[in-house]
């Protein structure tokens, strides 16, 4: 073959992967829709500065005409940097009064963050401190409708200490065989609880130990606070198993909450990131007397009695715990249902198969809300339906909902937040604007596409065998932070096309009487807000056109 003729090949080769690529896309006008006005506002001290945290609940709280306020970025914890407590206090002291809801996070205000009450940096004073402060704000402000949320320390012991880390795996069984051995009375577990203590050091043992019974003496003070001062209480249990110190500490704060009479104010969830989305969607549902119907449809039916990693209980368990929390109602029935939540738990025992694709294709067709929570046990994209989806075309921007992120519990308030809020606005806001809210909602679905499959299953474990091979620490990159970042945006810029062009901007993702509306272009910002990879900070600008739609005539 000469070289014209090569050249001719590749040009060729190109024009068809082009034509594949964007061929097909719609001929439309430029759609420029306004944001969903707000119309209250809602002050959240978060659990730490990371983008779930923080602009994810802030960004929910728009699509829900609620201005979530936060506090200024500099007084917050930079990851082993704790948060400025002292003035986190002052700003508070200043911007409490105005509001008439808050959502205070103790973790941030006793420890600086949630990373620093797993060493615990927080002292008894600084917990007399926080139970004071919000004390006087109730007896100053009785009328602001506050909830207060803590979390129980995960199983794992934190990666920063040092030697305790060392001793991962055994902390962890020694904490799970102490849990069984209490729970059941069993001389095996009891022998096996003898048998790991005597291979812990003393030292680490008590540090570990003292660390729940720290956090119990807190949970229980903290009870008591929401009893004095009729404030919602929320504890959290991070990372988990179904046994375990940490699983201990939330039945005693279940006993604590029964006997102080807390009712509906008290609250248990498996979590911790999601935690302040979810109370802004409970606050939301309470303000416009709103209790979403929900369906929830499994990929399979063995979902329902999985165990995700780092969950303390099964999907079935995790989801009505999760609709409860929101003041939810699961419902049998789907054409009753405001939305359907369809849940996919992929491992080595439920990989997507073609029944799984077709039930959700064809709930995507319909007129139903669909919430998908797509989720991997492996962290692996083959267990996962969306990569299924898109080869399939199936139009993803017909998503009321969309979430898949590290642990299951996660997902399901972030998911379950985004549909309610959604669909409470439907109910609430005229005809003529929903172009604008369904826009402002696939804007958010975009980002999590971006973020929880494109960065977290696509690209995180290539970008941490990169670094490594570089002699780079992913999770401390110092100077090192400006090379990953280069890195993340060149991979998500290309992702993002492969979206749009592929699928997003193929078909409407609302049609009126008159008219069709399309998504048409996709803008990103990203950075690494800490200096390690875990998480990425995403800001998507999405643009829309929209064209007259054709009228049949009989």
């Amino acid at each position: 073959m000469n070289r014209k003729k090569f050249i001719l090949l590749v040009l060729l080769l190109l024009c068809a992967y082009f034509y594949k690529l964007f061929g097909g896309m719609p001929t439309t006008v430029p759609f420029t829709p306004q944001a969903v006005k707000t119309d209250t506002s809602l002050l959240l001290v978060p659990l730490d500065s990371r983008p779930p945290c923080t602009a994810m609940v802030r960004k929910l709280g728009a699509l829900a005409s609620i201005n979530v306020i936060t506090p200024p970025q500099e007084l917050l914890d930079n990851y082993n940097t704790p948060a400025d407590k002292e003035k986190l206090f002052q700003w508070l002291q200043e911007e409490l009064p105005q509001q008439q809801a808050a959502i205070l996070s103790a973790d941030l205000l006793v420890h600086g963050s949630l990373l620093a009450s797993r060493v615990p940096l927080g002292t008894p004073d600084d917990e007399a401190n926080f139970l004071a402060f919000v004390n006087k704000q109730r007896k100053h402000n009785p009328q602001i409708d506050m909830a207060v949320f803590s979390v129980i320390p995960r199983l794992l012991v934190s990666d920063q200490l040092i030697p305790d880390s060392w001793y991962q795996w055994h902390l962890m069984r020694y904490a799970t065989l102490k849990d069984m051995a209490e729970t059941f009375g069993d001389p095996y577990f009891t022998e096996q609880l003898l048998e790991i203590d005597a291979r812990i050091p003393d030292d680490i043992k008590t540090k570990y130990s003292n660390l729940y019974t720290d956090n119990d003496s807190f949970n229980k003070k903290l009870v008591q606070l929401a009893a004095d001062d009729e404030l919602t209480l929320v504890i959290g249990q991070d990372d988990a198993q179904p046994f375990g110190l940490p699983n201990r500490n939330a039945n005693h704060v279940r006993a604590y909450m029964e006997h102080a009479g807390l009712g509906s104010r008290g609250l248990i969830t498996s979590g911790a990131d999601e935690i302040a989305s979810l109370l802004l969607t409970r606050y939301y549902n309470k303000l416009h007397n709103f209790q979403p119907r929900i369906f929830v449809e499994y990929s399979s039916p063995k979902v329902a009695a999985k165990i995700m990693p780092y969950m303390p209980c099964s999907v079935d368990a995790s989801i009505r715990d999760k609709v409860s929390f929101i003041n939810g109602r699961l419902t049998d029935d789907a054409a009753e249902a405001d939305f359907i939540l369809f849940v996919h738990c992929g491992d080595d025992d439920n990989s997507p198969t073609k029944a799984m694709l077709k039930k959700l294709s064809t709930l995507l067709a319909s007129s139903r809300h669909v919430a998908l929570v797509d989720l991997t046990a492996n962290y692996t994209a083959n267990e996962l339906l969306v990569p299924q989806l898109l080869d399939a075309k199936v139009p993803l921007n017909r998503l009321t909902a969309f979430s898949g992120w590290n642990t299951l519990s996660n997902s399901l308030g972030t998911a379950l937040s985004q549909a309610t809020l959604f669909v409470g606005q439907l109910h609430r806001l005229p005809q003529s604007e929903y172009p604008a809210l369904y826009a402002q909602n696939l804007s958010f679905t975009v980002e999590r596409l971006l973020d929880d499959y494109a960065y977290q299953k696509l690209m995180h474990a290539q970008l941490t065998t990169l670094l490594k091979l570089k002699g780079y620490t992913p999770t401390d990159l110092r100077a090192n932070k400006f090379y990953a970042e280069t890195f993340i945006r060149g991979f998500l810029q290309r992702q993002k096309f492969q979206l749009l062009y592929g699928d997003l901007g193929r078909t409407p993702f609302y049609s009126s009487d008159k008219k069709n509306y399309y998504l048409t272009g996709i803008d990103i910002d990203v950075s690494l807000p800490w200096t390690r990879i875990f998480e990425i900070s995403l800001d998507t600008k999405c643009r829309f056109g929209e064209s007259p739609r054709q009228q049949k005539h009989h």
